[in-house]
């Protein structure tokens, strides 16, 4: 197969904008005032803030200050201290502490279902105690301060012994036709990691988008749409499923990619944007433009939002030096994925935040992941490259090729701000660049506009899961979005709410055990592993696969009655030609409480 690079053509800009009134907006302070305003990797973002006065988004008077009821929203950051008796949170950090009168709610944090008022009335309190918050859940708090017309909110996750996941849901793994030609074994190892970490997987092959004619490119979208959509159907109408609904879409290679819209999130000319949320709603409905240029009409998420969490893995606009390139991008990445997932990186507890007056509810949302303390004023290509970080939040470069030739910023989860860089379609596309080596980054998305809601992942939950908290986060009674504020603008259902890299990725990893082996023996069979050296370690988990395929795919079962404090474990009653896997528990404590976490997962050498 002859690998090429790009698209074919530029399609033409035919859907009408909608355009607002102009936006009265004034240029923030610089977030590092030390730093003169002419440092060249900034230049990108200054042209975002001096566009935004003719800022247009196809939302109507969605895009505004949020508001809600004629006050204001602001940035509420929220700390918490959490025990074995409950929860206090804590708001004594922020200007005016004692500033308005305080409401507080509580729900769970998967289910997305209406605030329960702990209190209505703390007058001007800095702190709350909840005594109530029962262990083993995670709870999503929310605090919000009225005074003369001024509204500020905030949100936190907490929880106390919150149990591990055994089994997280179904990815969908879509494969660039021919791509197993060049990193088959990486693809296998991926697929592996994804089963050990406890999802299912059905690997697919889309067509490749590299030779397809704008019309031809959303043929095959829709085709694959298709596809992916009745495998969600199959999943989630399945009696079966116990708390393992979720499913992940992964892109790996040149996938086709739509565009659709006429929008301009960075404040730029309103034009047609690249979407992958288009895969992930499953019953929206996606008209095109007609005609020749293979466009959508959407402007926002039609339907109820998008029920699938989804990333693309795609070097194919960072390339420098043809197909070779591309290839040692992809090669590189999964061995990242893989070192992250299995603790060689370590436990990192640790974020950058640059442009905060931006980027201020990521910022909190940092702050609730690793503690306040443990995030430092910084930015990509300064702070980011000195060592590895958990977290970086930042504007970034506006030039996609300079990552290539001169940065080495090292987060694993990354927001990379600034004007164009949501064009993911583009050549040397700085959201890709963060992620090719030497950069280190293994998932980024375009923040601010709307602001992504983080604060699931201090529980462990998935860069997945909060796109799909961001991208739902829709109009309450009173048309506020249920979380608030969503950045500096009000913005509902974002159709350019892309994520690149792996969507499945978590916080706080654990160290694996190792060298697993199994010896039939007249008692049944005999598993023996080395021990995990993780410092939280609690014990571990044995599984069983009734087949080599089943353990392919992710079929495995609990067969361990209890936590397994040894690294030995009798099967009395194994099945011909069934699959083992051992995983190691930690109870991790960090800063939102204490979770249970699992390894990745061991298999015997077959």
């Amino acid at each position: 197969m002859i690998w090429r690079f790009g698209r074919m053509g530029r399609v033409p800009r035919n859907a009408a904008p909608v355009r607002l009134p102009n936006l009265q907006l004034t240029p923030p302070p610089h977030s590092h005032p030390d730093r003169p305003a002419t440092v060249s990797h900034r230049s990108g973002a200054f042209a975002l803030v001096a566009s935004a006065l003719s800022l247009a988004i196809a939302f109507g008077a969605a895009l505004s200050p949020v508001r809600a009821q004629g006050q204001e929203i602001g940035v509420l950051p929220l700390d918490a201290a959490i025990d074995g008796d409950g929860v206090t949170l804590d708001w004594s950090r922020v200007k005016r502490p004692h500033a308005g009168d305080a409401q507080v709610a509580r729900r769970p944090l998967a289910t997305g279902g209406p605030w329960l008022f702990l209190s209505t009335d703390l007058g001007e309190a800095k702190s709350f105690r909840d005594n109530k918050a029962s262990p083993g859940i995670a709870w999503e708090y929310k605090v919000r301060r009225v005074r003369d017309g001024i509204v500020d909110q905030g949100y936190f996750a907490a929880a106390i012994d919150l149990p591990a996941i055994d089994r997280r849901g179904l990815v969908l793994l879509v494969e660039e036709a021919g791509l197993s030609n060049h990193i088959g074994p990486e693809l296998d190892g991926f697929a592996a990691d994804l089963v050990g970490d406890g999802w299912r997987v059905e690997r697919l092959t889309g067509t490749s988008a590299r030779r397809l004619t704008p019309v031809g490119e959303l043929a095959a979208a829709r085709e694959l749409r298709d596809r992916l959509s009745a495998r969600y159907k199959a999943w989630t109408e399945d009696a079966a499923r116990e708390g393992d609904a979720t499913v992940a879409v992964i892109l790996v290679g040149d996938l086709p990619l739509v565009k659709s819209g006429r929008v301009a999130p960075d404040g730029h000319e309103p034009q047609p944007t690249a979407t992958d949320l288009f895969y992930a709603d499953v019953d929206g409905d996606w008209p095109s433009v007609g005609g020749t240029s293979g466009l959508l009409a959407p402007s926002r998420l039609p339907g109820n939002g998008i029920e699938m969490m989804l990333g693309r893995i795609d070097f194919s606009v960072s390339r420098l030096q043809g197909p070779s390139r591309e290839i040692a991008y992809l090669i590189d990445y999964f061995t990242r994925n893989h070192a992250w997932r299995s603790g060689q990186w370590g436990d990192l507890r640790n974020a950058y935040l640059g442009s905060a007056s931006h980027l201020a509810v990521e910022g909190h949302g940092l702050a609730t992941i690793v503690g306040p303390d443990n995030v430092t004023p910084g930015e990509h290509h300064d702070v980011g490259e000195e060592r590895r970080w958990l977290f970086g939040v930042d504007f970034g470069d506006y030039d996609g090729k300079t990552y290539l030739t001169r940065y080495a910023a090292k987060p694993v989860f990354a927001i990379n701000f600034g004007s164009h860089k949501q064009r993911i379609d583009k050549m040397l596309n700085p959201m890709a660049g963060i992620m090719a080596a030497p950069n280190q980054a293994l998932a980024v998305a375009w923040g601010a506009r709307p602001a992504w809601q983080l604060h699931g992942m201090a529980l462990g939950e998935t860069i997945g899961a909060a796109q799909l908290r961001t991208a739902n986060n829709r109009g309450m009674s009173n048309g506020t979005p249920d979380y608030a504020p969503t950045g500096r603008y009000r913005i509902v259902d974002p159709i350019w709410l892309n994520l690149l890299g792996d969507p499945t990725l978590h916080a706080f990893p654990v160290r694996p055990p190792s060298e697993l082996t199994v010896t039939p023996q007249d008692g049944g069979s005999q598993l023996n592993w080395r021990a995990s050296d993780d410092p939280e370690l609690r014990g571990y988990r044995v599984y069983r696969a009734r087949t080599p395929e089943a353990a392919r795919n992710g079929a495995f079962e609990v067969i361990s009655p209890d936590l397994i404090s040894s690294t030995a474990f009798l099967d009395p009653a194994p099945v011909a030609n069934g699959r083992y896997m051992v995983r190691a528990l930690a109870l991790k404590h960090v800063h939102a409480g204490s979770i249970e976490i699992l390894s990745q997962g061991i298999r015997a050498r077959e």
